[in-house]
């Protein structure tokens, strides 16, 4: 029993020291590009010796990679635990995305420098596309469930591009405080997705007069 308790204890402080490592890395991450950040950096930020980080990642692209893995952890949580006998409608869901972004800021400004001028090898790019295909997968199913079923993966990149852009125009506006940006960003949120829903009427329209146009 002695030696049960023991083990678990040192699990807990093993997840204890991998959280600050990946809270450090995730603040320096948001500051700069992640190739401009070094381990030693991120080892004081942390409390922790270089060796230890080592002891966890291979390299600077694996701490990376499991940061932004982490976060989109998050994001999957948070949509799972927004309602268990169904999944979030495309208003929500768009809003759900952005009030994280917001409330997360370091991640979506690690985001934004990595998308700016990231490069990652093969094989971690891999990782990383497994992680994006996750994440465009429960889009689509928010645009499927809208009836925008033609190019549906398209769109929904384009609407994932669309909610990204949102942050990327006025998450840092100036003489704005942080609750003023959040609500602001929410209400942009809520326009895309009455726009992607009202594109999807449209095409509905369109092909069902086709369509009747073609019978007659």
């Amino acid at each position: 029993m002695a030696l049960k308790k023991m083990v678990e204890l040192k699990l807990k402080e093993r997840d204890a020291r991998r959280r600050l490592i990946l809270h450090a890395a995730r603040e320096l991450f948001a500051k700069k590009d992640f190739r401009s950040v070094t381990v030693r950096e991120i080892a004081k930020a942390a409390g922790v010796s270089i060796g230890t980080i080592y002891n966890y990642y291979e390299n600077l692209t694996d701490l990376f990679l499991d940061v932004f893995l982490k976060s989109a952890e998050e994001i999957e949580q948070i949509l799972n635990k927004e309602n268990l006998s169904a999944a979030p409608s495309l208003s929500r869901f768009c809003e759900l995305y952005i009030a994280y972004l917001n409330d997360n800021m370091t991640f979506y400004q690690m985001m934004g420098h990595f998308m700016l001028v990231g490069y990652l090898p093969p094989d971690a790019t891999d990782k990383l596309n497994h992680v994006m295909r996750m994440l465009m997968d429960r889009i689509e199913e928010r645009i499927n469930a809208q009836g925008m079923h033609n190019h549906a993966r398209l769109s929904a990149h384009a609407l994932f591009s669309a909610l990204n852009g949102i942050m990327i125009s006025y998450a840092r506006y100036p003489g704005r405080t942080p609750d003023q940006i959040k609500r602001h960003t929410l209400r942009l949120a809520e326009i895309v997705a009455q726009t992607f829903a009202s594109g999807s009427k449209i095409k509905k329209t369109k092909s069902n007069r086709l369509k009747k146009e073609v019978v007659s």
